[in-house]
C-alpha cells in the first residue's frame, strides 16, 4: 500500500504556467545554443571579431570551447560579435557564384 505522507495542494493553471515558464527559461539560453551549435570555423570568426574589439581576449586554444567555458566578460563579447555577424548576413545573398570573380572592364 503506497504511503501518502505528502499532501499536494492543487495548483491553479495560471500559477502552473508561470512555474513551468521559469523552469524552461532556466535552461534556455539562445546565445549558448547558437554558439555551441556552430562549427569551429564559425567560432573562429566570432572569436576573431571579438579579439578585434577587445585585443587578446581570446587565444587560438579557445576555438573549440563551449560557450559555458568563458567568463561573463568574454560571453558578452561573443554575443556582441554574433549580433554583428547576424547584421552582416542581411547584406549578403544566400549564394555567390565563383563566376563573379571575373570583372568586365
Amino acid at each position: 500500500m503506497p504511503s501518502n505522507n505528502h499532501k499536494l495542494e492543487p495548483l491553479p493553471f495560471k500559477d502552473f504556467q508561470v512555474k513551468v515558464r521559469r523552469l524552461f527559461k532556466r535552461s534556455e539560453n539562445i546565445a549558448s545554443r547558437r554558439f555551441n551549435a556552430g562549427n569551429d570555423d564559425f567560432k573562429f570568426v566570432i572569436l576573431t571579431l571579438s579579439n578585434r574589439r577587445h585585443p587578446r581576449l581570446f587565444s587560438p586554444s579557445d576555438i573549440g570551447k563551449p560557450f559555458e567555458a568563458f567568463s561573463e566578460h568574454q560571453r558578452e563579447a561573443i554575443i556582441g560579435s554574433m549580433n554583428s555577424l547576424s547584421k552582416w548576413g542581411h547584406a549578403l545573398p544566400d549564394y555567390i557564384s565563383a563566376s563573379d570573380r571575373i570583372i568586365d572592364i
